[in-house]
């Protein structure tokens, strides 16, 4: 069994997710003191980021995959849909657009999309250096 725990990015949720198994369990309290990754999910994807000893990585659609500078990761935005894509791996994203941007100030778009966070952040060391366990 190799679970890891997630928070939802933009709302205080959280998954205990078996890596092998795909398995999630969602509640409303944080078991495990720390960062330890996060999460998105709608009614048609499920997608996390998360720290290991070697980088970041991602968990979507069963499959777990390294994130590094090289790779081509876009976010389109079309009024409030929007899709993001990771090239090399043959990912992509719709949703809507977080209703929390710009909701207070604490609420800029890379605090609440967590895929605007990461189109952003990706080719900076200091991602990999928060995704590095």
């Amino acid at each position: 069994m190799n679970v890891i725990e997630l928070k939802k990015y933009d709302e205080a949720e959280y998954c205990e997710l078996d890596l092998s198994t795909g398995k999630k369990i969602f509640a409303k309290y944080k078991k495990i003191p720390g960062f330890t990754g996060l999460y998105f999910k709608d009614d048609q994807s499920f997608f996390a980021i998360y720290p290991t000893k070697t980088g970041p990585q991602i968990y979507f659609e069963g499959k777990q995959l390294s994130i590094n500078k090289n790779l081509l990761i876009s976010l389109i935005k079309n009024g409030k849909r929007r899709k993001f894509v990771i090239d090399d791996y043959n990912i992509e994203i719709n949703y809507t657009e977080s209703p929390y941007i710009g909701f207070d100030i604490w609420s800029d778009e890379i605090d609440v999309d967590l895929f605007y966070m990461i189109e952003q952040s990706y080719k900076n060391d200091d991602f990999y250096e928060r995704y590095t366990l």
